[in-house]
C-alpha cells in the first residue's frame, strides 16, 4: 500500500517514490537523509547547512574559510587536532579579549570601545601594565 507523501511546499504525492521522483532524488537517498536528520527540504534538494552561525548558513568548508577570513590549510589542520568548526571560527573571530572578558575581533575593536588608542595601550602592555590598566588608565 502506498502511504501519501507531502513536500516542505505543501505538495501531496501519491507516495515517497513519486515526491522523489518529482525532485530527482533516490527514495533510498531521500530516507537516509531523513534517518540522518535533515528537514524534508534538505533531504528533497540535497543542501544540508555544514555550519550556521547567527542565522547565516555555510554549505561548505570553502565558504566557511572565505566568510570568517581562515586559511583552508589551517581550518582543516584545526579539525584534524579536535578542534569543533565552532572552536576554529571563535579563535578567529575573536582574537582579543578585555579583562572582564568580553571578547572582541581584533585589538582595534576593543580599544575603541575603551577610547584608547591601540599604540597607547600596546605600549602600556610593554610596560607590564594589566589588561585593566592598560584600557582604563
Amino acid at each position: 500500500m502506498k502511504t501519501k507523501s507531502e513536500d516542505h511546499k505543501g505538495i501531496i504525492y501519491a507516495s515517497v517514490k513519486d515526491m522523489c521522483d518529482a525532485y530527482d532524488v533516490s527514495p533510498t537517498l531521500y530516507l537516509k537523509r531523513i534517518e540522518r536528520g535533515w528537514s524534508v527540504q534538505e533531504a528533497l534538494e540535497g543542501r544540508q547547512p555544514y555550519f550556521s552561525r547567527d542565522g547565516v548558513d555555510y554549505y561548505s568548508q570553502k565558504e566557511v574559510c572565505k566568510a570568517f577570513g581562515i586559511h583552508p590549510n589551517s581550518f582543516r589542520l584545526k579539525q584534524k587536532n579536535g578542534y569543533s568548526i565552532d572552536e576554529i571560527v571563535d579563535r578567529v573571530s575573536y582574537r582579543a579579549e578585555d579583562h572582564l572578558g568580553n571578547r572582541y575581533r581584533n585589538e582595534e575593536v576593543m580599544c575603541a570601545e575603551y577610547g584608547v588608542k591601540v599604540s597607547t595601550y600596546r605600549a602600556r602592555i610593554r610596560k607590564g601594565m594589566s589588561k585593566e590598566e592598560a584600557l582604563t588608565s
